[in-house]
């Protein structure tokens, strides 16, 4: 404490350096005889004692209730202390700075220490205001003024709670508050505080600081849209196979043959594609189908029917037949022409003809008559003359003549076998007959045509005449003319 006699000394030794303004707490250098080991002042270190650099308590320096922070190793009441204090400025009449134990220290708000995150250290205890603000203790080497008053100084255990629960929960605490991030499957508590899964489908993983899904719910999920995907797509093929007119039935689609229909990727499609046709919900015959299904129904066989793949056409094995769209039966043009007397039918040019040259059909179509007696115009008749009759004997007559030659040629080696059979691999060269007659109606011409494979020789060589064959091999007929 200061003395009377401390201030009378002070009269003549010397007095202290000019004073700073109250407003600032800061070192001065005592001169003089000035105590400095009084309680008045307080020094950071040996080498400001020794250089007596001390800080003042009143006297215009440092006013009352204001705290100083001292480092370790100061002096104070001429004592070296070896550990971090805190002092402050007692404002009475004997001014000095007074130690203010931490114990004498208020305990801060239990919710203010919580969410404080940042303060000074000092033993077991952290300092600050009472805000949750920071004293500005840097816990360094110097000593540091506290520009607060002590009575807004309080002191906690414990810090940061708060913040390390949010932290620790993959929230982020920012100034005195929690957020928590939804990307991360995160809400906040009630309360705030802390970061809590969103749902109970999720659960914490405290490595990655964030909520996941559950694997059990996952894979729920993922029966459930199984489920749906297959009841989308069941759906899909049943409307698939009810649009191409089938019928879905547990899972599956039927089509009904009655429609020409048949199952495919279950739908229903034609029977095949060549012989039906789309037509709405059921498939129909194309024309040349149903007409080749009626050629070869069982009736239509029996009469001798046959269908014809390459002219698609529905044809008889007898020629005086015609297929009538059913079964195969006489013709009646056929039977008609071979009622007429001296007539004949050409298969060829599909016509009724007179067998002998020089006749024609009588007006009633009963009978084959001379042309000149027939009633008809003597424009009409044709005559044969002499010339024409010695030119058609010369073609016949070598005619014949080739056809010997080409019998007398099957008795050589190069036409028959070892056995004297008739070489069948031997082919029929260019050997062309032709048997030419002048008629009425112009000429009629018989071919002999080489075969590609010869099975029975020229026993397949035929003479016809107007597609009715006359005369095979081996027989023996004649040509003439009238």
């Amino acid at each position: 404490m200061k003395k009377l006699l401390f201030i009378c000394s002070a009269l003549f030794f010397g007095v202290l350096s000019p004073s700073v303004s109250s407003a600032v707490c800061d070192e001065r250098e005592l001169s003089g005889w000035a105590m400095k080991n009084s309680d008045e002042y307080l020094y950071q270190s040996q080498s400001r004692y020794n250089g007596k650099f001390a800080y003042e308590c009143g006297n215009g320096h440092c006013d009352g209730n204001q705290v100083i922070f001292m480092p370790a190793n100061h002096y104070f009441d001429g004592k070296l202390v070896t550990t971090q204090k805190l002092y402050y400025c007692a404002a009475r009449g004997d001014q000095m700075w007074v130690e203010w134990a931490i114990s004498d220290i208020a305990d801060c708000d239990i919710l203010q220490c919580r969410i404080t995150d940042e303060a000074a250290k000092l033993g077991d205890y952290y300092i600050m205001d009472d805000n949750g603000g920071s004293i500005g203790i840097s816990t360094g080497s110097k000593a540091q003024l506290l520009f607060t008053d002590r009575t807004n100084i309080c002191k906690c255990r414990t810090i940061g709670e708060a913040k390390t629960a949010c932290e620790n929960s993959g929230g982020t605490w920012t100034g005195s508050a929690c957020t928590c991030d939804s990307a991360k499957n995160l809400r906040l508590v009630s309360g705030g505080g802390a970061c809590e899964c969103i749902s109970s489908d999720y659960e914490f993983d405290a490595a990655a600081k964030q909520c996941n899904k559950k694997k059990s719910v996952i894979d729920e999920e993922n029966r459930r849209r199984r489920e749906e995907e297959n009841e989308r797509l069941n759906q899909q093929r049943k409307a698939a196979c009810e649009n191409s007119g089938g019928t879905w039935t547990g899972g599956a689609c039927t089509c009904d043959s009655a429609k020409n229909l048949r199952v495919e990727n279950n739908v229903c499609v034609c029977l095949d594609d060549v012989n039906y046709v789309r037509n709405g919900d059921r498939c129909d015959l194309t024309d040349a189908a149903a007409l080749q299904q009626k050629c070869t129904s069982q009736a239509s066989i029996a009469s001798g029917a046959y269908w014809d793949d390459v002219n698609k056409q529905c044809r008889c094995t007898n020629q005086q037949y015609s297929w009538n769209g059913s079964v195969c039966a006489m013709n009646p043009a056929i039977q008609k022409c071979l009622l007429i007397t001296g007539a004949n039918w050409n298969y060829t040019t599909g016509q009724c003809y007179c067998m002998e040259v020089g006749k024609t059909f009588n007006p009633e179509g009963t009978a084959c008559v001379d042309a000149t007696t027939s009633g008809g115009s003597a424009s009409s008749t044709t005559t044969v003359t002499t010339d024409q009759q010695a030119a058609a004997r010369e073609r016949i007559e070598s005619t014949v003549s080739k056809l010997d030659d080409i019998a007398s040629g099957l008795k050589l080696t190069v036409w028959r076998n070892e056995e004297g059979n008739f070489n069948t691999s031997r082919l029929l060269s260019d050997s062309i007959a032709g048997v030419v007659l002048g008629t009425a109606g112009g000429l009629i011409t018989s071919n002999v045509v080489k075969k590609n494979q010869v099975e029975n020789g020229f026993e397949d060589i035929q003479c016809t005449i107007g597609g009715q064959v006359v005369a095979g091999w081996g027989d023996e007929f004649r040509v003439g003319i009238q």
